[in-house]
């Protein structure tokens, strides 16, 4: 399964609560059970953001694959927002994981093949409840 995170799903991920989603889908991605991919530009973010987290992002840049869009974009209108998707539709991937879904952010539920959906509703879906329960059910 290939997935995005949106920088806020890393930042959520940081907040100890044994109930957080985002902290899940992080943790099925430090132990290479979800593809995550990332674009150089959304490491600099994920920089930006995670600065004060270094362990945490060193930890999980183990498990990045790397993508080079060809393609800018300007579909979404909060620009910063185009390089998640541009990253999304160069790999094909089956997930776009954010809580921006507000106007002007990822505010459609696919873009081509790539499905966007909140921590809350990914965790829930039927797809990843096999590869979530290699985490709560070792």
């Amino acid at each position: 399964m290939t997935v995005i995170l949106d920088t806020c799903i890393l930042k959520l991920a940081t907040f100890p609560r044994p109930d957080n989603p985002s902290a899940l889908i992080a943790e099925l991605a430090l132990r290479g059970l979800i593809e995550l991919w990332a674009s150089p530009a959304m490491l600099e973010e994920y920089v930006e953001v995670l600065g004060d987290d270094a362990e945490f992002l060193a930890a999980l840049s183990q498990h990045i694959r790397l993508c080079f869009p060809l393609t800018p974009l300007a579909v979404i209108r909060h620009q910063p927002d185009n390089r998640f998707l541009e990253c999304a539709l160069a790999v094909k991937a089956d997930f776009l994981i954010t809580v921006n879904t507000a106007p002007g952010h990822f505010d459609q539920s696919r873009y081509g093949s790539t499905r966007v959906c909140t921590p809350g509703v990914f965790v829930n879906l039927p797809e990843a409840q096999p590869f979530l329960c290699k985490i709560t059910h070792p």
